[in-house]
């Protein structure tokens, strides 16, 4: 009796222990998976984004890749299998096919394919290998080329076909996805009716040692997808390429390379969460689509390898994989050029609300890129810019700032005209008036545009700038009056714009700080704070508030 008592406690313990483990497994991989989870930048930075190539290669009739070997394929889910190799020495062009064509039946190799298509082309009938998916290929032939009538056409076809022992189909192909391909004496089609574009990748590296695909203009790492997305007669070309090899086409178009190293890595974590939120992380065609990122203003400005630089490229390697982390989650990294001396509320811009992007004093700007602005408009050259915008108040009357945020950017502008008034918010605002941000004070003729309050042992009294001395900063003290048609006044958490002169009767003054939305980092800032000895973590830290760097 003892010993099987004993055994079935053995028996016991062992199922306990199980059991313990079994748990111990599952909170491991609970751990793991939540570390997975904050660092989702970290495990994505290995997939391909979509960025459409909209600057110099959308709406075109006809692309040009000019690598003389190219190897041409499929994504097929995040998997990128190659299909064939393209040689030549005037390298690819593509173009959209616009004809009409009988079908071939039946699904071959690409090999395949091409072997029949060029039996059936000295048979008499004019025939093109089409790609139309990963492994999948078919026969495309033209109806009434050089001349000849349907009937005629259709008699070879069919003669054509019985001498080569393949089925026509006698159903007219009129895809609006259907492009040409031509290599030197090679030419294919590719049909990407069935959720796929043909996708090219350079075989041999360039002079600087990079697969670099080459568009003349422009090359680029990773591979070049080219499509009719959404059936459109013309072509976009769509770099697929990996996230961080995306990035060294980026920061030094965003930032100048010579900027601050610790500059260069903020912006690198910034511009690396903001693709990954934006981009979507897939590679594989979408035909109606093709993309969600672009390489201009737009989303983030991307100029490939043409524009690469040795020290953003070192400052994207420095912080591989790091993103903004909010709550253990990746969020967007928003930056522009300056603020002016705050940033602004993310949710006075665009109308929504984040705790992590919220308004700081952006002090160290003191040398932006892009300097204090000012801009005069007359009345008439305000009702054309209005008018434009599809805003006609007639003869503009008057000009009021509505609301103004704490930061000292309008979000509302009311223009009075004989036709009514307009109220201008945010966005728009800057849009419509073409300026370079809304952080602006409006001058009209009766105003006194430089007048400060200034504070002293004795009280306060209203001055003039230009009757002021300022300190220089090497310590002289001198008249302002004749320095600078402008003025910037810095305080304890801000900067403001005193324009030296009213404008003349009829006109307004927009005098402004700042380039861009206001929202998240700013780039000047973030190389002035570099300077002032910050690293890019602290520099990311004070911009958006909450957030980690990992």
């Amino acid at each position: 009796m003892r010993k099987k008592a004993e055994k079935r406690s053995r028996r016991a313990r062992q199922r306990v222990c199980k059991l313990l483990l079994f748990v111990f497994a599952v909170l491991l991989f609970a751990g793991v998976f939540r570390q997975a989870t904050a660092t989702t930048a970290g495990v994505s930075t290995v997939l391909d984004i979509r960025v459409g190539l909209k600057n110099k290669f959308a709406g075109k009739q006809s692309i040009t890749i000019y690598n003389t070997s190219l190897e041409a394929g499929y994504c097929d889910g995040r998997e990128y299998s190659r299909e064939t190799v393209l040689s030549s020495e005037n390298g690819v062009t593509v173009t959209p096919e616009k004809g009409s064509f009988y079908a071939i039946d039946g699904v071959y190799t690409l090999a395949k394919a091409e072997a029949l298509a060029e039996e059936l082309t000295e048979a008499g009938a004019r025939a093109y290998a089409v790609m139309s998916a990963p492994g999948k290929a078919g026969i495309y032939v033209t109806v009434a080329e050089n001349g000849d009538t349907e009937t005629e056409a259709i008699r070879t076809f069919e003669t054509a076909a019985k001498k080569c022992n393949v089925t026509p189909i006698r159903t007219v192909q009129t895809s609006a996805y259907l492009i040409r391909l031509t290599a030197g004496d090679r030419v294919l089609f590719a049909d990407g009716a069935e959720g796929y574009y043909p996708q090219f990748g350079a075989t041999q590296r360039d002079e600087d040692g990079i697969y670099a695909v080459d568009l003349g203009d422009c090359s680029y790492r990773g591979r070049i997808e080219i499509g009719r997305y959404g059936g459109k007669s013309s072509l976009t070309a769509v770099n697929v390429v990996p996230i961080e090899e995306y990035l060294y086409g980026v920061v030094p178009c965003e930032m100048p390379a010579s900027w601050n190293a610790e500059a260069l890595k903020a912006q690198a974590v910034c511009a690396r969460s903001y693709a990954l939120i934006k981009a979507g992380y897939h590679a594989e065609t979408d035909v109606k689509r093709g993309f969600r990122m672009v390489d201009t203003v737009q989303s983030q400005v991307y100029g490939g390898t043409t524009y690469e630089h040795a020290r953003s490229n070192a400052a994207v390697d420095a912080t591989k994989g790091e993103t903004l982390c909010y709550e253990n989650r990746t969020v967007t990294g928003y930056y522009c050029s300056g603020s002016g001396g705050h940033t602004e509320n993310v949710e006075d811009v665009w109308g929504f609300a984040v705790p992590y992007l919220q308004g700081v004093p952006d002090i160290y700007e003191t040398n932006p890129s892009k300097k204090p602005w000012s801009v005069t408009l007359s009345k008439d050259e305000l009702k054309r810019l209005l008018r434009s915008g599809g805003k006609d108040v007639g003869a503009v009357k008057k000009v009021m700032q509505e609301v103004v945020t704490s930061s000292g950017r309008v979000t509302s502008l009311r223009i009075v005209g004989s036709l009514g008034s307009v109220g201008l918010a945010t966005d728009t605002l800057r849009n419509v008036l073409e300026l370079a941000s809304t952080k602006f004070r409006v001058f009209d003729a009766d105003s006194i545009p430089d007048q400060v309050t200034i504070q002293g042992a004795s009280g306060t009294r209203e001055a003039a700038i230009h009757d002021c001395y300022v300190i220089n900063g090497d310590g002289t003290v001198q008249s302002a009056d004749g320095l600078t048609k402008q003025y910037v006044v810095l305080s304890a958490d801000n900067m403001t714009s005193f324009p030296r002169y009213a404008p003349e009767e009829g006109e307004y003054l927009f005098a402004g700080m700042g380039h861009g939305h206001g929202v998240g980092m700013s780039q000047s800032g973030a190389n002035g704070m570099a300077e002032a000895g910050f690293d890019y973590k602290e520099i990311l830290e004070h911009y958006f508030t909450g957030i980690s760097v990992r």
